[in-house]
């Protein structure tokens, strides 16, 4: 395969391993921006993809936004709810 080759067609169940793999890395949900470089797509088609996920229940948006404030049972934004491991805090929901 060349090097020039266009992407493979991404799905919305390898988005949303990816973002499920950054919460697990980072402790904190990718942005459009880290998803659509991973994948080397555009960030509209990342959004879309966020968009679809968010309407089945997969992920949830930040009102108004593309930003992902959860994907069961990470939350991207500090709640009672809390898991060590090692050196990582991860809020819960």
């Amino acid at each position: 395969m060349s090097r020039t080759s266009p992407p493979k067609s991404v799905s919305d169940l390898d988005i949303r391993h990816f973002i499920y793999t950054t919460f697990a890395r980072t402790t904190r949900p990718p942005t459009s921006s880290e998803t659509a470089g991973h994948f080397n797509c555009s960030i509209a088609a990342t959004e879309s993809a966020y968009e679809r996920l968010a309407e089945a229940h997969h992920i949830a948006l930040a009102p108004g936004s593309r930003l992902i404030w959860m994907a069961h049972p990470f939350s991207g934004l500090p709640t009672n709810f809390t898991a060590e491991l090692e050196i990582k805090r991860y809020w819960g929901n």
